[in-house]
């Protein structure tokens, strides 16, 4: 075929090729030259001055992060020379910081890290959960909110990634290292016993030692069999008045009395409901307990609870 043309440029990193007519060829190649060129060939200047500069600084093996090539050099503080790291381990080096939040543990964990390695060491959210696991540590609920906070307070930074790798990395800040090197452990607080809320033992019923046997049950309707609470109430009042074992009854009684002597069982608001016929029950504020009442039986009561013998003979 005729006027073919097939052309190939290469300048440093930059290429041009092209293949077709060859007055096409020749104009996409004039414009390559005319706009292209000048701009490649200032970033590759730049490039190579970079470059220069670096090979002129001899960089030591500190600056250079571990498993990442051709990047800055990330912040590296060696401050524990003197340390023998062979007897060493996480516990032991957190042990002079004292009590460590999480947000703190994470950050001075990573710190060991990098003395270890005395090179800028580079961490993900993976590496968060062997720290806690390293030092048998209960896990924190969401490591990576914590890594974002530690971001977000300038004392750890995004490491590079030109790769895009997951799970991200990081490695300490010079804020970071900064606030480590200052750090004064804080003063053990003992945690106080926390007060556990004891209900006041009630005060024992004045009818806690009376048995059945004394109260002549034999004579009396069983009170377990009457169909209202408020007429076992009454009766079981009436009897212990009759046979003398005592006349005032205060609500706890009440409640100690049924079960005990009658087997029938009762609830704080039952027994309040039974009281609630004034007129029936003397009512006045009880001696040992400011907060009670007691109550005797009146005439209406006493006349109730005859009545209840009366339709209930045994």
């Amino acid at each position: 075929m005729e006027n073919q043309l097939k052309l190939k440029i290469k300048i440093g990193q930059v290429e041009f090729e092209a293949e077709g007519d060859a007055t096409a060829v020749t104009e996409q190649r004039d414009v390559f030259i005319q706009s292209i060129v000048p701009t490649a060939s200032s970033f590759l200047d730049k490039i190579q001055s970079i470059e220069a500069t670096r090979v002129a600084e001899s960089p030591t093996s500190s600056q250079i992060v571990q498993n990442e090539t051709a990047t800055p050099a990330l912040p590296y503080s060696n401050a524990s020379n003197n340390t023998d790291w062979s007897r060493t381990n996480l516990v032991s080096f957190l042990n002079k910081y004292g009590e460590l939040s999480d947000r703190d543990f994470v950050l001075f964990a990573a710190y060991y890290h990098e003395q270890q390695q005395e090179s800028a060491y580079v961490f993900t959210v993976e590496d968060v959960k062997k720290f806690y696991s390293e030092v048998r540590r209960p896990p924190y609920c969401n490591n990576s909110d914590l890594l974002k906070r530690l971001v977000q307070k300038g004392l750890i930074m995004d490491a590079p990634n030109e790769t895009g790798k997951n799970p991200k990395p990081y490695v300490i800040s010079q804020d970071g290292l900064q606030y480590i090197n200052t750090y004064t452990p804080k003063e053990k607080i003992e945690k106080k016993a926390r007060k556990v809320s004891v209900s006041r033992k009630k005060s024992e019923s004045t009818y806690a030692s009376l048995n059945a046997d004394e109260l002549n049950l034999s004579k009396y309707p069983a009170i377990k069999d009457l169909k209202s609470s408020k007429e076992q109430i009454i009766l079981a009042m009436y009897i212990l008045t009759i046979e003398k074992k005592g006349e005032w009854f205060k609500n706890s009684d009440i409640e100690y009395i049924m079960p005990n002597l009658f087997d029938v069982h009762v609830t704080k608001d039952t027994v309040s409901n039974a009281f609630r016929q004034k007129s029936w029950f003397d009512t006045q504020k009880a001696e040992d307990d400011a907060k009670s009442q007691k109550h005797r039986l009146l005439a209406q009561a006493k006349t109730f609870a005859e009545k209840i013998i009366a339709e209930n003979k045994v």
